[in-house]
């Protein structure tokens, strides 16, 4: 047991019964006798193994190049963006490239890996949600229509491109609505436009 003192913490080893700090001479003798207490027990000396810890040797120079993160690992490539030499922890295979930890990292953050990418950009949805939405507001369908004719054929080679040709009638109806909504529109333009035309220009 061990004896706290409660004003500089740990006093060293103590009965466990009294918390009496013992003295050094008693310790490792086996049995102890507590003066203060007069408990009679049993106290051996533990001491802790200190376990060294065995150095690994480096790579001999010239032998093989080392890895730029992890100077005891011999590398196993190149990165193919910064030149860096990597080791397998450190190698990175994304779309056809071997890249280093870092370049992985900041290419993704970029967007410039595709299969790294969280987001996707769904033509055909944006296409048929402006066309749906270009039939209440007729009157923006000059804006909406176009817009929605140029996601949905941006969603038709999107879906050739995926070998998604089973999903091309969302796009395809998308377009016919866009066309309605921009020919809408256009009618609404001119019919405003013959509206406010003044009276002697008409006939």
């Amino acid at each position: 047991m061990n004896a706290v003192n409660t004003v500089t913490g740990y006093a060293g080893p103590g009965c466990p019964r009294c918390w009496t700090r013992l003295p050094d001479s008693v310790l490792g003798t086996g049995d102890v006798y507590c003066g203060t207490c007069g408990l009679d027990f049993a106290a051996e000396l533990f001491v802790p193994p200190v376990q060294a810890r065995a150095a690994l040797p480096a790579p001999e120079a010239g032998t093989a190049a080392q890895c730029a993160r992890h100077a005891r690992n011999a590398a196993a490539a190149a990165c193919e963006r910064c030149g860096a030499f990597m080791c397998t922890l450190c190698r990175v295979k994304s779309d056809g490239l071997v890249l280093c930890a870092g370049c992985f990292d900041r290419l993704r953050a970029e967007g410039s890996l595709a299969s790294a990418r969280t987001t996707f950009r769904s033509w055909r949805t944006l296409g048929l949600h402006l066309s749906v939405l270009g039939l209440p507001l007729i009157t923006f369908g000059v804006f909406i229509g176009p817009a929605s004719i140029y996601a949905s054929v941006r969603g038709i080679a999107q879906g050739r491109k995926d070998g998604d040709e089973g999903g091309l009638a969302g796009p395809i109806l998308s377009l016919i609505l866009g066309i309605l909504v921009t020919g809408g529109g256009i009618f609404f333009a001119l019919t405003m436009a013959g509206a406010f035309r003044p009276p002697g220009a008409r006939r």
